[in-house]
């Protein structure tokens, strides 16, 4: 698994549902267990609500409690794409179809990613036998979200970064514990 192409997919929202707006996106390219690439975008929050994405208050109220720096990313404040313009960099920026897509949480990001995509009226940009969960990951290979985080939390970014980061780590962790004949 470790030499496969990976994504790791990290979205800023303003709600938590499947049908979530998108106010940043980010994604990470690992390939034989090396970050290679990333794309980041933040996203008008306004194109998201008029492609039908949704917003909740709870979530408001919690970006509302965030630091300066992360709040910046998505209080409007800075240049921002449309909606389709930054799920079209993500289409152009996922190059391989059988690519496994990595989110963190089995119904976050790769589920609202798709709620976007089919608002913007685009397909799959993976097959969903490719989703994978990150989180369950983790709880698998603890040690791997040991790692020291780098950058502003909550900044889609410095997010996929280090997830992708707890990525590697985890299945370089599996592939010794293979290798060594425990797993």
């Amino acid at each position: 698994m470790i030499s496969a192409t990976h994504y790791v997919l990290d979205l800023e929202t303003m709600g938590k549902g499947p049908h979530a707006a998108i106010v940043a996106i980010a994604c990470v390219r690992v390939e034989q267990g090396t970050i290679t690439d990333s794309l980041y975008r933040r996203v008008c929050l306004e194109s998201s609500l008029q492609a039908g994405l949704v917003m909740d208050a709870s979530t408001v109220n919690w970006w509302l409690k965030q630091d300066a720096a992360a709040r910046a990313e998505v209080d409007g404040s800075q240049s921002s794409v449309l909606l389709a313009v930054g799920m079209h960099a993500l289409d152009s920026f996922i190059k391989e179809g059988n690519a496994l897509v990595w989110g963190n949480g089995s119904s976050f990001d790769n589920v609202i990613v798709r709620s976007a995509l089919d608002a913007c009226g685009l397909g799959n940009l993976w097959h969903f036998w490719s989703d994978r969960d990150l989180r369950t990951l983790l709880a698998l290979y603890p040690e791997a979200k040991t790692l020291p985080f780098e950058g502003t939390k909550h900044h889609a970014l410095d997010d996929a970064l280090h997830e992708a980061k707890q990525l590697v780590m985890a299945m370089n962790l599996h592939q010794t514990l293979r290798v060594g004949g425990i797993v």
